[in-house]
């Protein structure tokens, strides 16, 4: 099994540092083997729209870019991937690299996991980001709509959340990998 922590480098806090080693902890000890790949905004260009990763040539993207090589092996690697997002929660929306490499498919088809981070999010911005990024990546997704089969979202405030989101997605991994 793998999992592929995407992370935007540019927006790195002491919250998200131990929030990354504490999902790269998690992951290791229930056997996945973890590649963390760290976005700028250079090597994540927005999608172009052009609707040929589905069309026709399906999982790879026409930009040319660290995004477009993720995408690329996302799809060809469907090995019991896990993608882990994390982002900070800017406003309650997602980063820009985070949101392109999510719009360019550079996520698992079979579970992604988003995390917002943030000191200072106030309860309307975890509610914002967390309906966002559900409606987004779910069913309102009009691009690539039921592509995901499971999406979850979390919001942290501080390595208490972090311990809490840690043990929600340990029971959630369980779940998965027993049926």
């Amino acid at each position: 099994m793998k999992a592929v922590i995407i992370f935007d480098r540019e927006s790195a806090t002491a919250l998200s540092d131990d929030l990354k080693q504490r999902v790269i902890g998690l992951l290791e000890t229930r056997g996945y083997r973890t590649e963390m790949v760290e976005l700028t905004r250079g090597d994540a260009a927005p999608c172009r729209g052009c609707l040929l990763c589905l069309t026709k040539h399906p999982g790879a993207c026409v930009t040319t870019d660290m995004v477009g090589e993720i995408a690329r092996r996302m799809h060809r690697d469907r090995e019991g991937i896990v993608t882990v997002f994390l982002s900070p929660a800017l406003f309650g929306h997602l980063s820009s690299p985070i949101k392109n490499a999510m719009d360019r498919g550079a996520g698992s088809h079979l579970l992604q996991v988003v995390i917002g981070y943030g000191d200072d999010i106030d309860d309307e911005e975890e509610s914002t980001f967390i309906d966002t990024v559900a409606k987004h990546r779910g069913a309102a997704d009009v691009v690539h709509p039921g592509m995901d089969s499971e999406v979850t979202v979390y919001v942290t405030r501080s390595p208490v959340d972090n311990a809490a989101i840690c043990d929600s997605l340990r029971d959630r991994l369980g779940r998965r990998e027993m049926g």
